[in-house]
């Protein structure tokens, strides 16, 4: 009996976090007045779903252009979870319906942060972290934008659940469709392509080689299926499999220390723009990385503390570099985190804890790799937890070599707060044992 109201105060307790998830998400959608909502990347994307809609053609150029040309510069994902919303021309209904089917999936998102917090968590510490999760400002503010975070936060989430899943299952069709949702992931934001090559490698590293085929041959096929139509898709458009643009543009506009040109504050966030050899510098790979040579030459010093230490640091902080500020991208007239009590407590509350968090994910991350947990806990904890380890890396090795923009670090927010949650429990833990022993030597 005992056992089966602990059940239940389970179920009610992950029921309250995912109703008040549910909750913030939604008032902050009804409420938050954005400025021009369609401008900049959302109205890319806005672009590129309409004219594939009603005109079966990839471009981003206005739909009322009548002669409009395919490019292959933007991922689909974003643009076609979009097709069915669109409309021409915009409307605030339209808008809502997008950002309600983006509160439903942030809410789940918070769902399989619970789940996979299981995986290496005790069932408190697991509800703090997935609380952290809802109350998330930066995960919160993204459902209001029509931009990518919260579609490839729920995907990435939803891969990292399946990955899982396909070791402790031992399931090829666990690994068919992990494989699939890692390139649905990839095709909504293009930096989480290549980590699929850390999974495989994780998955050779847990298990013996004959083992790991099983699961990574499905993997990558899954991977292949749905990746492999956009590859040929930029083969008859531009002649190559992908558009080497955006990565190019990614590593020139992160060669400015601090986002800033020569010093200037309005040059904060896009220095590139301030700078008068910018199309001379960014002309292709070998012009970027002979500026970089030359930077490095001249300030050694500086430009090695960018590189090693001020990158990772730009990439966690609180404040959105690049937009407008704190956890807002585009201007906004109006949002509950402005006067609203709850929201205005949780902000305060999330961003006093911000680095501690981000710390204590660090120290997870790190030792994870060593033989004092490969004793302690089990296979699919250990192994779940060096593939969100191995995430929180491979973000931060990408973005030392491009831009560290902070708005990128936003979907892992979840992977944070549990590996932070994950150091503060093994203290604890420790402390008790401790504590235990003195008890029994006394």
């Amino acid at each position: 009996m005992a056992l089966n109201n602990l059940k239940y105060l389970k179920y009610i307790g992950l029921t309250l976090i995912l109703v008040l998830s549910f909750s913030l998400r939604m008032y902050a959608v009804i409420y938050t007045i954005i400025d021009r909502p369609i401008r900049s990347d959302a109205a890319k994307y806005y672009n590129y779903a309409l004219n594939l809609k009603y005109k079966q053609t990839y471009s981003p150029q206005s739909f009322v252009d009548h002669n409009i040309k395919p490019d292959t510069l933007v991922s689909p994902g974003y643009p076609v979870f979009l097709i069915p919303f669109v409309k021409y021309p915009p409307s605030d209904s339209m808008l809502f319906i997008i950002n309600l089917v983006q509160v439903f999936l942030g809410t789940v998102s918070v769902f399989l942060a619970y789940v996979i917090f299981r995986y290496f968590l005790s069932e408190i510490p697991s509800f703090i972290a997935t609380l952290l999760t809802a109350i998330s400002p930066h995960l919160i503010s993204m459902n209001t934008y029509l931009l990518t975070e919260t579609l490839f936060t729920f995907l990435m989430m939803f891969s990292l659940w399946l990955l899982i899943e396909t070791y402790s299952r031992n399931k090829i069709i666990f690994a068919l469709i992990a494989g699939i949702v890692f390139a649905s992931a990839a095709l909504t934001r293009p930096t989480l392509q290549y980590y699929i090559i850390f999974v495989v490698g994780l998955i050779i590293y847990q298990c013996k080689l004959k083992n790991a085929l099983r699961l990574i041959l499905p993997l990558i096929l899954g991977f292949s299926i749905l990746i492999a139509p956009w590859f040929l898709y930029n083969l008859s458009v531009i002649g190559k499999i992908s558009d080497s643009t955006l990565a190019k543009n990614t590593v020139y506009h992160g060669i400015y220390p601090d986002f800033v040109y020569n010093g200037i504050a309005s040059s904060r966030g896009m220095p590139y723009r301030f700078d008068p050899n910018s199309k001379k510098i960014s002309q292709s790979y070998k012009t970027i990385f002979s500026e970089i040579t030359r930077r490095f030459r001249k300030e050694p010093y500086r430009y090695s503390k960018w590189y090693l230490v001020d990158k990772t640091l730009t990439l966690f902080s609180w404040d959105i570099i690049g937009g407008v500020g704190d956890v807002f991208i585009y201007p906004v007239k109006y949002s509950p985190y402005f006067d609203k009590q709850i929201f205005k407590l949780t902000h305060l509350f999330m961003k006093s804890i911000h680095w501690a968090l981000v710390i204590l994910a660090f120290i997870s991350s790190v030792f994870i790799w060593t033989k004092f947990y490969t004793k302690k806990l089990s296979e699919n904890s250990l192994f779940t937890l060096r593939a969100l380890s191995l995430l929180i890396f491979y973000f931060i090795a990408l973005h030392i070599i491009g831009a560290p923009y902070p708005r990128y670090s936003i979907p892992l927010r979840p992977v944070i707060y549990g590996l932070a949650i994950f150091t503060c429990s093994q203290c604890f833990g420790l402390l008790k044992e401790k504590f235990k022993a003195i008890a029994l030597s006394g």
